[in-house]
């Protein structure tokens, strides 16, 4: 990864420490990593994204409508939607609040970006919130 803070391991990573526990108790043995978690699966699912995108709590006003054929994502739309739908299924329903963000473990960013890369391999990272009155 890019920086220090963006190399987050997922057995660093405390929100993830429910999945571990499961991966754990269904016999997993050593230390697991929570893209090899049965649940991950539907986070790089383009169907499952599909369907996510146009909710409303993720369609967001920037890009508020399928950019790609046919009425489809476009690949920078699914793998936003797949950094939101796994950073909902790991809050459990928590709410983070405006301008609040998490950096996502290496291995999930990675597993990501895998399945939905950029044409020219460049990617923009972890992004600090930029506060409205730091701009002025």
């Amino acid at each position: 990864m890019e920086t220090h803070k963006e190399s987050l391991c997922c057995s660093e990573f405390q929100r993830c420490q429910f999945l571990r526990d499961e991966m754990a108790e269904s016999g997993e043995e050593g230390d697991v990593c929570v893209t090899s978690h049965p649940g991950f699966t539907p986070h790089l699912n383009r169907w499952v994204l599909d369907t996510y995108f146009r909710t409303q709590k993720v369609n967001w006003k920037r890009q508020p409508k399928p950019a790609g054929r046919n009425g489809r994502l476009s690949t920078e739309q699914y793998r936003l939607t797949s950094y939101r739908h796994f950073l909902e299924w790991i809050l459990q329903g928590e709410r983070l609040g405006r301008g609040n963000r998490l950096v996502l473990p290496a291995c999930v960013v990675q597993a990501i970006r895998a399945n939905y890369p950029t044409q020219d391999g460049q990617y923009r990272g972890y992004q600090e919130t930029v506060d409205a009155q730091d701009e002025l």
